[in-house]
């Protein structure tokens, strides 16, 4: 019987994304298909080999990269850089049509098509390992720093979790979908056939997926902690779309378990909020804590509406907080900066009202950080690559906490003052003071994009592999506000620096070991970096487009 017993959960039919395995980056070759034995073709099938066609005759590759890595909150004096009107000034400032077709970040958040996925679920269910090898894959993961990194699992707990996946008497499939889930991220850096495994990473995701689809429904412990390394190992992989919907799925599940309302001595106890023993309760607790952080990420960088608030969520801290990668308070800031900037009622300041809403939120968050433990208190900036380095007396535990910590605080720093670029109206100058304000704000983001970059060496010789997810989740984000400080100032006294360190990614993500990791990964990291260096071709066309007269020095400042 799974932890907790199933509740049906009625908020979806189809909670979870179909698998979506790495889009082929170049089209097949028209010899290699020619040699293939032929099928009987479905329409499905029809499709997928109009798709290679298309690839092969365009010789174009296909990226995922999309605004769920970059972001959404750039403007310049109102004008959205991602929208058909900031796609043109971005032409216009460079001097060349922007090449950007093969990412997603101009597309249409709701008509976008994801790519055709010729590879559809295993006709057959596979099965898992023997139970001795399940036990030997649960202590590497354990092991590793990926078990720091993403905390989803309690070694007491899993072991419950573990016996019930294996026991050929029942059929738990949120059980075995989370062995499977966790197969996928040890085997990913580790070498499969040392377990006796031959399937790799991908056939582990599907399996997950598969058994997480048929469960659809039936919420439990299992399925929770299954839902969220999926997520993980979508989130390694660049799958935005399906990251999105599994962390949805996470959402609501760790909700259904009453994760969000703790209640030691209730007076009325809900009859909707399941009954555990101490520990489990504590866990899913504890996982709640890790959705709600992960969720202000996400609604602060998209603007998407989070999905847990403190208007249903009970946001009290106690003990349960002791084994967390992340900070909490840090996150309500963050529910606290989207409902005062993201939400609709934003899109109506006044110029005055939304920098004395960015003022407020600078305040709280420099409130907040005065107010961290010393030993892990985020600096305002790294100055230099050599000035960020991990204490050697620290427990690994520990320094992941001062990594995020730093990153999560710079992350916020941009989210908040980067909106001030709102300000404004294209055919006129801001006044001299709103100017300045503006002007002082944006540099504060501009300064912490330069210090992600410079924090990212560190973090890819510390968490080797598992770096991957950080570059991705803070790279392309970071690279914003430097590309649009360029464009609009080509020749200013930091250009030539933000774009060494723009330039540095290469270097960033040749760094990330790749020999184990699977293609998939190695195309995301790869596409990422494809990303910044197109930002960094177009800042130098800027910087011509200047020096030929053919544009303003400053795209900020009109003359008359």
């Amino acid at each position: 019987m799974p932890v907790g017993g199933p509740s049906s959960s009625p908020w979806s039919d189809r909670p979870f994304a179909e698998p979506s395995p790495s889009s082929i980056r170049f089209g097949a070759s028209p010899i290699t298909m020619g040699s293939r034995q032929p099928t009987t073709a479905s329409p499905s099938d029809f499709s997928a080999n109009v798709t290679l066609n298309q690839r092969s005759r365009h010789e174009k590759p296909i990226y995922r990269l999309s605004r769920c890595h970059t972001g959404n909150n750039w403007y310049f004096k109102g004008i959205g850089i991602l929208s058909p009107r900031g796609r043109q000034w971005i032409s216009d400032g460079a001097g060349e049509r922007v090449f950007m077709e093969n990412f997603d970040i101009f597309a249409n958040p709701v008509g976008a098509i994801p790519h055709l996925d010729p590879i559809a679920f295993a006709e057959r269910p596979r099965s898992l390992p023997s139970r001795d090898v399940c036990i030997h894959l649960v202590e590497v993961f354990f092991e590793s720093k990926t078990s720091i990194i993403f905390p989803f699992l309690e070694s007491n707990l899993f072991e419950e979790t573990v016996a019930r996946a294996c026991d050929v008497d029942i059929v738990d499939l949120g059980a075995q979908a989370c062995l499977w889930a966790l197969t996928a991220l040890v085997i990913r850096t580790t070498d499969a056939q040392q377990f006796g495994i031959t399937l790799g990473p991908r056939d582990c995701i599907h399996e997950a997926t598969r058994l997480l689809t048929i469960n659809n429904g039936n919420t439990n412990l299992d399925s929770l902690q299954a839902s969220l390394l999926l997520w993980a190992c979508q989130k390694m992989r660049g799958q935005c779309r399906e990251a999105s919907v599994t962390f949805t799925n996470a959402c609501r599940m760790v909700c259904d378990l009453g994760g969000h309302f703790p209640l030691s001595r209730p007076a009325i106890l809900p009859q909707h909020i399941p009954t555990f023993e101490d520990q489990t309760k504590l866990h899913i607790r504890r996982l709640f804590w890790a959705c709600y952080c992960s969720d202000k990420d996400i609604a602060l960088r998209t603007d998407r509406p989070p999905l847990l608030t403190s208007d249903h969520c009970d946001l009290s801290a106690s003990e349960e907080l002791s084994n967390q990668t992340r900070d909490t308070n840090l996150a309500k800031i963050k529910e606290n900066a989207i409902r005062l900037l993201c939400s609709p009622r934003a899109f109506r300041y006044t110029e005055g009202e939304l920098l004395a809403q960015v003022r407020q939120l600078d305040d709280e968050l420099e409130e907040w950080r005065l107010a961290v433990d010393p030993r892990y208190r985020p600096r305002l900036s790294i100055i230099s690559d050599l000035s960020f380095s991990l204490p050697s007396t620290m427990s690994l535990e520990d320094r992941t906490y001062l990594i995020n910590l730093q990153l999560d605080y710079l992350f916020t720093i941009i989210n908040i003052h980067t909106l001030v670029r709102k300000c404004g109206d294209l055919e006129k100058n801001l006044p001299d003071d709103l100017h300045s304000v503006v002007h002082s704000s944006a540099d504060l983001s501009i300064e912490a994009s330069r210090s992600i970059f410079r924090i990212l060496d560190t973090v890819v010789d510390f968490w080797k592999e598992d770096s991957l997810w950080i570059v991705s989740h803070y790279a392309p984000m970071a690279a914003m506000p430097l590309f649009m400080n360029i464009l609009i100032h080509p020749l200013g006294h930091s250009a030539d620096n933000d774009l060494r360190i723009l330039s540095s990614i290469s270097s960033i993500t040749r760094k990330v070991p790749a020999e184990r990791l699977p293609m998939e990964e190695i195309e995301h990291i790869q596409e990422i970096s494809e990303f910044v260096m197109e930002l960094v071709r177009l800042s130098h066309s800027a910087a011509w487009k200047v020096k030929r007269g053919e544009r303003e020095h400053d795209l900020d400042i009109i003359h008359t």
